[in-house]
């Protein structure tokens, strides 16, 4: 096992050669599983208008809201309310991870991608700052994927991103979550845990974290310490998900974390927003190990590891609010 490293390591690609940005990202992605990213090329001003229209949208009745809301069973994109999954209590495999006494998540979602139908778009406005993010997110991610490939030794090291050609087609399905922390009320602590996301790990290939100036979101590191994730302006969190450490063979690390509730009163009546894009192969792409034990992974389909995952996710958490009309 490599050296433990107990700080999220932060990697500056704008100030070194590609050659030495891969050895870094491979080296914290292995460690730690996650790594702050700077001079990565996104646009701050797509950021923020894409952090306006989430908060615009967040402030709206449920009623209207929940005009936009996702049907698991049909779709990837749309609403999702307070109460109505559960991320928390998770292992691989999926099938042992869900347990009837993970509180429910203290956030609400609204999932968009490149392919939406109308229907989830609240404005044209809305829709052009996530459009705009997603492509500029989309191409990060290739970026990071060829370094990553370059870095692990792979012949081409191209061969990842070559996962990705699908995008932007219903071919490839990575999203972006806008999420919604509500303020908590200053004698509880949110969900039974004091939790306001569970403890998980992600479901795809690498995950780009865009985060407002709450705290809260903790790493899980290989010696069983809590790493806390500080936001700060222009720096993107970057961590990969169970899909990659699958098809690195378990070399790359799939990170637990979590989002907890701040204990100071003065948080605690704050909002949180984050902006989130989830990264997948094309969804007819089988994940294999490419590295050490050929037989230490099974194969998986994209599109059918991330539906089962979908799945389970709704499953546990639908019904929690019986306030909410069911779909």
């Amino acid at each position: 096992m490599p050296a433990e490293t107990e700080e999220i390591p932060e990697i500056d690609m704008s100030q070194q050669s590609e050659a030495v940005v891969a050895e870094q990202l491979v080296s914290a992605l292995t460690t730690v599983g996650f790594c702050y990213a700077v001079g990565h090329g996104v646009p701050q001003e797509t950021v923020a208008s894409a952090f306006t229209e989430s908060a615009g949208f967040f402030e709206r009745p449920l009623s209207e809201k929940l005009r936009h809301r996702r049907d698991w069973r049909k779709s990837t994109c749309g609403y999702i309310p307070p109460h109505w999954a559960s991320t928390g209590d998770q292992d691989e495999p999926p099938v042992e991870r869900f347990s009837l006494d993970a509180p429910p998540d203290e956030k609400e979602v609204l999932d968009v991608c490149h392919t939406c139908d109308d229907t989830v778009w609240p404005s044209e406005s809305f829709r052009k700052a996530s459009l705009d993010l997603i492509s500029a997110a989309q191409d990060l991610t290739l970026r990071l994927m060829r370094l990553i490939g370059g870095g692990l030794g792979l012949s081409p090291p191209d061969q990842l991103a070559d996962a990705f050609v699908g995008f932007p087609t219903p071919a490839n399905t990575s999203q972006l979550r806008m999420l919604h922390y509500p303020p908590l009320s200053t004698d509880t602590n949110g969900s039974a845990s004091g939790d306001r996301c569970g403890e998980h790990t992600d479901y795809g290939c690498i995950t780009l974290v865009f985060c407002d100036s709450q705290p809260g979101l903790q790493v899980l590191s290989r010696t069983g310490r809590y790493l806390d994730a500080n936001p700060r302006p222009g720096r993107v969190l970057v961590n990969i998900g169970d899909l990659m450490q699958r098809w690195t063979g378990g070399r790359l690390h799939s990170a637990r974390h979590r989002v907890l509730a701040p204990t100071d009163p003065k948080l605690r009546s704050q909002p949180r927003y984050s902006l989130v894009y989830f990264t997948h192969c094309d969804d007819d792409f089988t994940v294999r190990p490419l590295l050490g034990d050929p037989d230490s992974f099974p194969p998986v389909k994209t599109g059918e590891h991330m539906r089962r995952r979908f799945e389970e996710t709704f499953q546990l958490g639908q019904g929690i609010d019986p306030q909410l009309p069911p779909l």
